[in-house]
């Protein structure tokens, strides 16, 4: 190896061109790119070509693209030998300083690198004259213009000298080794501690010429549709125009390009990263669905008033593709927006009223169905009308084949609709057992919309009504629709008429007739399905009302019986304290003996009314199970 030579300039390393040259013709290498196909799960196929030779093919990428690149690259070789890749490591910058003596700012003039190789062997070269020696360091001394750095050495005879680092100065490493171990550390620090671009390097055991086919996956944003629909004698208009960026990095030069439907299940691999066991984690997902195998092809139709991009298409359960036949050129970083579909459908406006969202004005609507036999993608609409200009935008849904939406594109302020919603309950079925009321009821929702229109010509207004888990819809005209009953009414012209949709919800419930109320009883006897019924509850009201009269009237008696005994005792005790034979006193013991009679009475009758109690509520108790 030839010895490595530094001519000083003020902080420029003149070798390090030398170094770097080979990896900058590197870093510009790029395979050409074919093919793409962008899809709306996010992501971007590219497929290309790649100039192989001597066994060598470099290539240079998105330090963002790695991951994506190590997880689906495919490559084809025509020579079948076993292709590998290489590249730097996530920690190649740290690991490559960690094993050398220098540090990157060593690296960044003379006196640095000279003083951090201490020890080394060098060959000074000073206008002419040689002087050979080992580096002590480097120190700096006073001069005109500020501090010199002065080379410190050891000669071959053992002298100490001090030599200027000025522009006359070239020193060489003597030792082959610390010259290799200077272009090392020059490597590494052209890669940088955080690269945005990573160059790769695909070998083969075949040093013959050739290309590689390469195929592989990145992120990329959603490719996007723009819908203009315009109004025309034969129908209405309908044209897809393609708005997409070319984020992949690189420049398409005549690539064929598709445009795919679908969300396919992509999965964030973290292969570039350096990671440790103890670190692991698993890996992240992105949207999950799976895309259904590619199945038939047609041509794409074409469109009669404007040219557009003539495209093949595949149709599969759940994504549709569009290759365009012409090539398209289109610089990285780049946008294009361009035609690829057209279609004449019928052209079915409709005015539209939508119940349940709290609107006062009907949407003026367009009802599209898709013709084709291939997925429509999902983008936004801009409606021309004959006569009139833009009318209005919608938002288009993906639609299958055959599919349908019902687009928004204008509010109809002529027309003015008031929505009002009323509940009642109805009894169906009531029925005792084992004291338990089960009553089946139904829910009854009635929405009435009170229309006022304008104009002097009938109009048709479709009212769509939000059709709610657990409610059946009893009016009856309507168009069952997936969330939704469509009916379709006559405006008269500048008249107010009213729409009534009324919605049925059965219901059970199970009550035990200990917690029902007499007011809860009379609600039942009037709602009662049958007369039976009503008998029932009307033979259990009155039993109840029995029994809480028997009751008050067993709380009456012991409540006068206690009274009696208390004033007897009252008596008896006056009696015994006065102690004499006086009228009062024989008219007290007479009270005292009346007392008696009446107590036992009352006693009598409380008795019989607990008595008429206990058998009402055995009446209830056999009444009430059933």
């Amino acid at each position: 190896m030839p010895a490595f030579s530094l001519v000083f300039r003020p902080f420029t390393l003149i070798a390090l061109s030398v170094v770097l040259a080979p990896l900058a013709l590197q870093a510009q290498a790029e395979p050409q790119v074919r093919a793409v196909t962008l899809s709306t799960a996010g992501t971007v196929l590219i497929e290309g070509a790649l100039p192989m030779d001597d066994g060598r093919a470099p290539v240079t990428l998105r330090r963002g693209d790695l991951d994506a690149f190590l997880k689906s690259l495919v490559v084809g070789d025509p020579a079948g030998s076993v292709i590998h890749l290489r590249l730097p490591g996530p920690g190649a910058f740290d690991d490559a300083f960690d094993a050398l003596p220098v540090a990157p700012d060593d690296l960044q003039g003379m006196a640095p690198l000279l003083d951090a190789m201490a020890g080394a062997a060098v060959t000074v070269d000073r206008r002419g004259v040689e002087t050979r020696g080992t580096v002590l360091g480097v120190t700096d001394r006073p001069c005109e213009h500020g501090a010199c750095a002065v080379l410190n050495l050891r000669d071959a005879g053992g002298a100490l000298r001090g030599i200027d680092l000025d522009d006359t100065v070239a020193v060489r490493f003597d030792d082959p080794a610390d010259a290799a171990m200077i272009d090392a550390a020059l490597a590494a620090l052209r890669l940088g501690r955080d690269p945005q671009q990573i160059a790769l390097m695909l070998g083969s055991d075949d040093p013959a010429a050739r290309d590689l086919a390469l195929q592989w996956m990145q992120p990329a944003p959603v490719w996007k549709t723009a819908w203009r629909a315009v109004d025309t004698p034969d129908g209405l208009a309908l044209t897809g125009w393609a708005v997409l960026e070319n984020t992949t990095g690189h420049d398409w030069d005549a690539v064929e390009l598709t445009l795919a439907t679908g969300a396919v299940q992509v999965l964030q691999g973290d292969l570039y990263a350096r990671r440790h066991a103890m670190d692991f984690a698993p890996p992240m997902f992105e949207p999950a669905f799976a895309a259904e195998s590619m199945a038939r092809a047609a041509a794409a139709p074409e469109m009669a008033d404007q040219a557009v991009a003539q495209v093949t298409t595949d149709d599969g359960q759940s994504f549709s593709r569009f290759t365009l036949a012409t090539p398209v050129t289109l610089g990285a970083g780049e946008m294009i927006s361009l035609p690829f579909l057209r279609e004449t459908v019928a052209d079915a406006r409709a005015l539209v009223f939508r119940g349940g969202h709290g609107m006062e004005h009907p949407m003026i609507a367009l009802e599209l169905e898709n013709p084709l036999p291939l997925r429509l993608p999902a983008g936004i609409m801009t409606y021309y009308e004959a006569g009139r200009g833009h009318a209005g935008d919608a938002q288009v849904p993906e639609l299958a084949p055959g599919g349908q939406a019902v687009l928004d594109f204008a509010r109809d302020t002529g027309v003015r609709v008031r929505e009002d919603t009323a509940q009642t309950e109805t009894l169906r079925s009531l029925r005792i057992a084992d004291g338990v009321v089960t009553i089946t009821e139904d829910l009854v929702r009635r929405t009435t919309y009170r229309i006022e229109g304008d104009g002097d010509t009938p109009r048709s207004l479709h009212i769509e009504h939000p059709r709610r888990s657990g409610w059946q819809i009893e009016t009856e005209g309507g168009e069952a629709r997936l969330d939704t009953q469509r009916f379709e009414i006559t405006l008269p012209a500048d008249e107010i008429i009213r729409f009534e949709v009324t919605e049925r919800q059965p219901r059970s419930r199970r009550i035990a007739i200990t917690q029902a109320d007499d007011s809860l009883l009379d609600l039942w006897m009037r709602d009662a399905p049958d007369a039976d019924t009503r008998a029932l509850l009307a033979d259990l009201a009155g039993l109840r009302q029995d029994l809480a009269e028997a009751r008050r009237l067993s709380r009456t008696l012991r409540a006068e019986a206690e009274e009696l005994a208390t004033e007897q005792a009252r008596l008896v005790d006056l009696i015994v304290a006065l102690g004499s034979d006086s009228a009062a006193d024989r008219d007290r013991r007479a009270r005292v003996d009346a007392l008696d009679a009446e107590i036992a009475a009352t006693q009598a009758a409380r008795r019989d009314a607990d008595a008429r109690a206990t058998e009402l509520e055995a009446r209830i108790t056999a009444l009430i199970a059933g």
